[in-house]
Protein backbone atom coordinates (compact mmCIF):
# COMPACT_ATOMS: atom_id res chain seq x y z
CA UNK A 1 0.00 0.00 0.00
CA UNK A 2 1.48 3.31 -1.02
CA UNK A 3 1.43 6.08 1.54
CA UNK A 4 3.06 9.46 1.37
CA UNK A 5 4.18 10.97 4.66
CA UNK A 6 4.45 14.75 4.74
CA UNK A 7 6.81 16.26 7.32
CA UNK A 8 6.46 19.86 8.43
CA UNK A 9 9.08 21.85 10.32
CA UNK A 10 9.29 25.59 10.78
CA UNK A 11 11.97 27.92 9.42
CA UNK A 12 13.02 28.65 12.99
CA UNK A 13 13.88 24.97 13.43
CA UNK A 14 15.77 25.03 10.14
CA UNK A 15 17.75 28.03 11.38
CA UNK A 16 18.47 26.19 14.60
CA UNK A 17 19.86 23.28 12.60
CA UNK A 18 22.10 25.62 10.62
CA UNK A 19 23.20 27.48 13.76
CA UNK A 20 24.14 24.22 15.45
CA UNK A 21 27.08 23.98 13.00
CA UNK A 22 27.26 20.22 12.97
CA UNK A 23 25.94 19.49 16.44
CA UNK A 24 24.05 16.20 16.74
CA UNK A 25 22.08 17.45 19.75
CA UNK A 26 19.53 19.38 17.70
CA UNK A 27 16.01 18.23 18.55
CA UNK A 28 13.43 18.47 15.77
CA UNK A 29 9.78 18.66 16.71
CA UNK A 30 8.01 17.11 13.75
CA UNK A 31 4.37 16.66 12.85
CA UNK A 32 3.46 13.78 10.58
CA UNK A 33 0.28 13.14 8.65
CA UNK A 34 -1.11 10.50 6.35
CA UNK A 35 -1.68 11.54 2.75
CA UNK A 36 -3.68 9.64 0.14
CA UNK A 37 -1.42 8.78 -2.78
CA UNK A 38 -2.71 8.81 -6.35
CA UNK A 39 -2.25 5.04 -6.55
CA UNK A 40 -4.30 4.51 -3.41
CA UNK A 41 -7.02 6.84 -4.71
CA UNK A 42 -7.11 4.86 -7.95
CA UNK A 43 -7.47 1.62 -6.00
CA UNK A 44 -10.39 3.01 -4.00
CA UNK A 45 -12.11 4.45 -7.08
CA UNK A 46 -11.70 1.24 -9.08
CA UNK A 47 -13.18 -0.88 -6.28
CA UNK A 48 -16.02 1.59 -5.81
CA UNK A 49 -16.96 1.59 -9.48
CA UNK A 50 -16.63 -2.19 -9.67
CA UNK A 51 -19.06 -2.63 -6.79
CA UNK A 52 -21.62 -0.31 -8.38
CA UNK A 53 -21.07 -1.94 -11.77
CA UNK A 54 -21.96 -5.32 -10.27
CA UNK A 55 -25.22 -3.74 -9.14
CA UNK A 56 -25.76 -2.51 -12.70
CA UNK A 57 -24.98 1.18 -12.18
CA UNK A 58 -22.13 3.22 -13.69
CA UNK A 59 -20.97 5.93 -11.29
CA UNK A 60 -18.57 8.82 -10.98
CA UNK A 61 -16.12 8.82 -8.07
CA UNK A 62 -14.40 11.86 -6.60
CA UNK A 63 -11.58 11.59 -4.05
CA UNK A 64 -10.21 14.66 -2.26
CA UNK A 65 -7.45 15.22 0.26
CA UNK A 66 -8.23 16.52 3.74
CA UNK A 67 -8.06 20.12 2.50
CA UNK A 68 -10.73 19.48 -0.14
CA UNK A 69 -8.25 19.44 -3.03
CA UNK A 70 -8.86 16.99 -5.88
CA UNK A 71 -6.75 13.85 -5.99
CA UNK A 72 -8.81 11.86 -8.47
CA UNK A 73 -12.03 12.12 -10.46
CA UNK A 74 -13.12 8.93 -12.24
CA UNK A 75 -16.19 9.22 -14.44
CA UNK A 76 -17.74 5.90 -15.33
CA UNK A 77 -18.86 5.10 -18.87
CA UNK A 78 -22.49 6.02 -19.29
CA UNK A 79 -22.69 8.48 -16.40
CA UNK A 80 -24.19 11.93 -16.87
CA UNK A 81 -22.21 15.14 -16.75
CA UNK A 82 -24.11 16.18 -13.64
CA UNK A 83 -22.66 13.24 -11.73
CA UNK A 84 -19.20 14.82 -11.90
CA UNK A 85 -20.14 17.92 -9.91
CA UNK A 86 -22.43 16.03 -7.55
CA UNK A 87 -19.77 13.43 -6.71
CA UNK A 88 -17.21 16.12 -5.98
CA UNK A 89 -19.62 18.16 -3.86
CA UNK A 90 -20.50 15.06 -1.83
CA UNK A 91 -16.80 14.40 -1.21
CA UNK A 92 -16.28 18.06 -0.32
CA UNK A 93 -19.12 18.05 2.22
CA UNK A 94 -18.01 14.76 3.78
CA UNK A 95 -14.47 16.09 4.13
CA UNK A 96 -15.47 19.52 5.40
CA UNK A 97 -17.84 18.21 8.07
CA UNK A 98 -15.91 14.95 8.65
CA UNK A 99 -19.22 13.13 8.39
CA UNK A 100 -21.11 10.92 5.93
CA UNK A 101 -23.37 13.07 3.79
CA UNK A 102 -26.29 10.81 4.66
CA UNK A 103 -25.92 11.98 8.27
CA UNK A 104 -25.66 15.58 7.10
CA UNK A 105 -28.88 15.13 5.15
CA UNK A 106 -30.67 14.05 8.32
CA UNK A 107 -29.25 17.04 10.21
CA UNK A 108 -30.42 19.35 7.44
CA UNK A 109 -33.96 18.02 7.84
CA UNK A 110 -34.01 18.77 11.56
CA UNK A 111 -31.49 20.86 13.48
CA UNK A 112 -29.15 22.30 10.85
CA UNK A 113 -31.00 23.32 7.67
CA UNK A 114 -28.26 25.84 6.89
CA UNK A 115 -25.96 23.00 5.84
CA UNK A 116 -27.64 22.80 2.45
CA UNK A 117 -26.74 26.44 1.77
CA UNK A 118 -22.96 25.95 2.08
CA UNK A 119 -21.41 26.62 -1.32
CA UNK A 120 -19.87 23.56 -2.94
CA UNK A 121 -21.48 21.15 -0.49
CA UNK A 122 -24.04 18.49 -1.42
CA UNK A 123 -25.60 16.64 1.48
CA UNK A 124 -27.20 13.87 -0.54
CA UNK A 125 -26.05 10.38 0.55
CA UNK A 126 -22.94 9.08 -1.21
CA UNK A 127 -20.16 11.06 0.45
CA UNK A 128 -17.88 9.65 3.15
CA UNK A 129 -14.89 11.01 5.07
CA UNK A 130 -11.72 8.91 4.79
CA UNK A 131 -9.98 8.45 8.12
CA UNK A 132 -7.03 6.54 9.57
CA UNK A 133 -7.09 6.07 13.34
CA UNK A 134 -9.61 8.94 13.60
CA UNK A 135 -7.29 11.19 11.56
CA UNK A 136 -9.07 12.76 8.59
CA UNK A 137 -7.06 12.20 5.41
CA UNK A 138 -9.68 12.97 2.76
CA UNK A 139 -13.13 12.25 1.44
CA UNK A 140 -14.91 10.25 -1.26
CA UNK A 141 -18.05 11.14 -3.17
CA UNK A 142 -20.06 8.85 -5.46
CA UNK A 143 -22.86 9.80 -7.85
CA UNK A 144 -24.77 8.03 -10.59
CA UNK A 145 -26.74 5.24 -8.95
CA UNK A 146 -30.56 5.52 -8.69
CA UNK A 147 -30.30 6.43 -5.00
CA UNK A 148 -27.78 7.99 -2.67
CA UNK A 149 -27.92 4.93 -0.45
CA UNK A 150 -26.53 2.83 -3.29
CA UNK A 151 -23.84 5.46 -3.94
CA UNK A 152 -22.86 5.30 -0.27
CA UNK A 153 -22.79 1.49 -0.25
CA UNK A 154 -20.42 1.52 -3.22
CA UNK A 155 -18.20 4.11 -1.52
CA UNK A 156 -18.04 1.90 1.57
CA UNK A 157 -17.08 -1.06 -0.61
CA UNK A 158 -14.27 0.98 -2.14
CA UNK A 159 -12.92 2.08 1.24
CA UNK A 160 -13.14 -1.48 2.53
CA UNK A 161 -10.39 -2.47 0.10
CA UNK A 162 -7.80 -0.38 1.97
CA UNK A 163 -8.84 -1.80 5.35
CA UNK A 164 -6.11 -1.18 7.91
CA UNK A 165 -3.31 -1.39 5.38
CA UNK A 166 -2.38 2.25 5.95
CA UNK A 167 0.20 2.06 8.76
CA UNK A 168 0.53 4.54 11.56
CA UNK A 169 3.81 6.42 11.59
CA UNK A 170 6.18 6.48 14.53
CA UNK A 171 7.27 10.09 14.89
CA UNK A 172 10.49 9.12 16.69
CA UNK A 173 11.53 6.93 13.76
CA UNK A 174 10.95 9.85 11.41
CA UNK A 175 12.93 12.16 13.70
CA UNK A 176 15.85 9.72 13.80
CA UNK A 177 15.86 9.47 10.01
CA UNK A 178 15.93 13.26 9.67
CA UNK A 179 18.70 13.58 12.27
CA UNK A 180 20.76 10.96 10.44
CA UNK A 181 20.27 12.82 7.18
CA UNK A 182 21.33 16.08 8.82
CA UNK A 183 24.40 14.38 10.31
CA UNK A 184 25.43 13.04 6.90
CA UNK A 185 24.96 16.46 5.34
CA UNK A 186 27.07 18.08 8.06
CA UNK A 187 29.83 15.51 7.53
CA UNK A 188 29.85 16.19 3.80
CA UNK A 189 30.10 19.94 4.44
CA UNK A 190 33.01 19.36 6.82
CA UNK A 191 34.84 17.29 4.21
CA UNK A 192 34.35 20.02 1.61
CA UNK A 193 35.74 22.64 4.01
CA UNK A 194 38.76 20.46 4.78
CA UNK A 195 39.45 19.98 1.09
CA UNK A 196 39.23 23.71 0.49
CA UNK A 197 41.67 24.41 3.31
CA UNK A 198 44.10 21.85 1.91
CA UNK A 199 43.92 23.43 -1.53
CA UNK A 200 44.64 26.83 -0.05
CA UNK A 201 47.79 25.51 1.59
CA UNK A 202 49.08 24.05 -1.66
Amino acid sequence: MLLVIVIFFSSSIANEVIASNGSNSTSLELNTQHVISLKLAQQIATATQADCSEKGFPVTVSILNKDGIDILLARGDGTTGASVEVARDKAYAATGFQSPTSALEERAKTSSPGIIAVEGFTVLPGGLPIKVNDELIGGIGVSGAPSGKIDEACANAGLATIGTDIPSVNASDTTNAINNQLTNTTSQDANINNNNNTNNLV
